[in-house]
């Protein structure tokens, strides 16, 4: 969909979130893209698009009055920090937020509004529409089939520590009656337009809401000076086409249907669904399940990952009785080894590590024999976190998954830290010796053979005992794209440089996942061999 120039300093990243998404999600996700990039300049510009489901929102102290009896009447209005009065969001409306350090383009807030502005006359211009900004009217006109000016694309912007955020909203197709039950931007809501009311009546081209997004970017590489050797980096780029060597099982064994229902009938998450985990099919037919405690939203929405996105609104507290349940389905469907893994909850006050370790004690409780093994978040970094989640001596193995090498970092875990992930696996070995720790990698998201090489190192200086590496399989379409696929030679490759460095244990091929083969992770090696020559005859 969009140029990928290479340059020699800055990118602007592109974020295509698609749509219809709630706002809650994506004003989220603006403030951890917003905070990351005032905490560290050298990060590129970002600029989101996106469609809403329908919302009303409102600068700072503007209330919106809502037409009774109107389309509007059950929409959700939201208050936000931003600039302007109330208006409207929905579905054929691209919605674009440009989170850019303003050091970079004038340190002036009016030049960079009078900047948005020319972005959408710029792509207007491409369909042979001639717009206009008005003085004192913030936002971009057009001259209907009268001569009348109305308004195609609202702004409304704010600005901290000279980063941008929230942004324009340009009206595509977008239906117009939901602005006519309110007064936009203070004015009536007859003055609201879109672009295919204004092409068909024109009678010329009525460009799709993925030609307007390609054209809006390229507006945007030029207005603000991304052309001379900058990079756009798009979520929406068509898919590279999967090897043959990327095949799997389609689910649908007599016992993966009887894992499904016992996870269904109690009411847990499992990773393997949430994650769209490619082995899902294999294991459940095994009765093996990965399940992830603490509902199904997360509060840090990493580039890679396709749980869903949690926000203050739409988190529910944590179920006290999830715990118990847990350690119910590992009974009935008499799991040896199972692993445990959560969503973050950076908004809980201990991020869960109490909740962890309720888990691991009810299910040693129900299932003495079953070896635990733990896949936890970072903790944010705190040391006293992951001793409360370990503090009961009940977990054989303890998982945190480095995912990527360090130069990728900021485009694939922006909310996370290389350094703090590798202490979080040596901090639990320094508190529990005789525990086993675990991580994993994703291959293909653009990292080198000797960045994958200079990660093993350093988790060996920790003292990692387990590694698993995998091919990255884009999710959906809001996931980072597969820059590569790694073959099954280079995965070979690396297992042979995992077993030189000292592990005790590597499971490296394009299918694997953190939990894939969990159980030979924690076996003695005598026994892995047994169980293997078995399965051989």
């Amino acid at each position: 969909m969009m140029p990928s120039e290479q340059f020699s300093k800055h990118r602007l990243e592109l974020l295509d979130r698609g749509g219809p998404e709630d706002f809650a999600v994506t004003n989220e996700l603006q403030k951890s893209l917003t905070a990351a990039r005032q905490e560290d300049p050298s990060l590129a510009d970002a600029l989101i698009f996106v469609e809403h489901n329908p919302i009303y929102t409102t600068g700072r102290g503007a209330p919106v009055v809502i037409t009774p009896g109107s389309i509007g009447e059950n929409v959700p209005v939201a208050e936000i920090n931003r600039g302007g009065q109330g208006t409207f969001h929905g579905p054929g409306q691209l919605v674009a937020y440009p989170i850019f350090s303003l050091e970079r383009h004038g340190k002036d807030v009016h030049i960079f509004l009078r900047r948005l502005e020319e972005v959408i006359i710029r792509t207007l211009e491409k369909y042979g529409l001639a717009a206009f900004p008005r003085v004192g009217l913030t936002g971009v006109w057009i001259p209907d089939e009268n001569g009348t000016p109305k308004k195609i694309a609202s702004i409304g912007i704010g600005v901290s520590r000279w980063v941008s955020y929230h942004g324009l909203a340009l009206n595509v197709s977008t239906d117009l009656s939901y602005f006519r039950a309110i007064q936009p931007c203070g004015q009536s809501g007859e003055v609201m337009t879109n672009l295919h009311e204004i092409c068909a009546a024109r009678d010329i081209h009525i460009p799709d809401m993925t030609e307007v997004k390609a054209d809006l970017a390229r507006s945007f590489v030029d207005i603000f000076g991304f052309t001379s050797g900058e990079r756009v980096e798009a979520k929406h780029l068509p898919r590279v086409p999967k090897p043959n060597w990327i095949k799997v099982k389609a689910p649908g064994s007599p016992e993966y249907l009887e894992t499904r229902q016992i996870v269904k009938n109690l009411k847990l998450h499992t990773v393997c669904e949430e994650a769209h985990c490619p082995n899902i099919g294999e294991c459940w037919s095994h009765h093996t399940a990965t399940f992830m405690i603490m509902g199904d939203q997360c509060t840090r929405r990493c580039a890679f990952c396709a749980v869903k996105d949690g926000t203050l609104e739409s988190l529910d507290p944590l179920d006290t009785l999830e715990p118990f349940r847990t350690a119910q389905a590992i009974q009935k469907l008499g799991l040896k080894h199972v692993v445990i893994t959560s969503v973050d909850r950076d908004d809980l006050r201990d991020m869960g590590a109490e909740h962890f370790d309720k888990t691991v004690r009810f299910i040693r409780q129900l299932n003495p024999e079953t070896k635990i093994e733990l896949l936890i978040p970072d903790m944010r970094g705190k040391k006293p976190l992951v001793e409360t989640i370990l503090q009961s001596g009940f977990v054989t193995v303890l998982n945190h998954n480095i995912e990527t090498v360090p130069r990728l970092y900021r485009t694939v875990r922006p909310g996370a830290n290389f350094k703090r992930s590798v202490d979080v696996l040596r901090w639990a070995r320094e508190f529990w010796p005789g525990i086993k720790t675990k991580s994993g990698l994703m291959l293909g998201l653009g990292e080198t053979r000797d960045e994958v090489l200079e990660v093993m190192d350093q988790l060996r200086e920790a003292d990692v005992n387990i590694l698993t590496l995998g091919q990255y399989l884009q999710p959906s379409e809001k996931q980072l794209p597969v820059e590569r696929f790694v073959t099954p030679e280079e995965f070979a490759d690396y297992k042979v440089e995992g077993d030189r460095r000292g592990f005790s244990f590597v499971e490296s091929g394009p299918l694997v996942r953190s939990s894939y083969h969990a159980w030979k992770h924690s076996a003695e090696p005598e026994l892995v061999r047994e169980i293997g020559a078995v399965a051989s005859l």
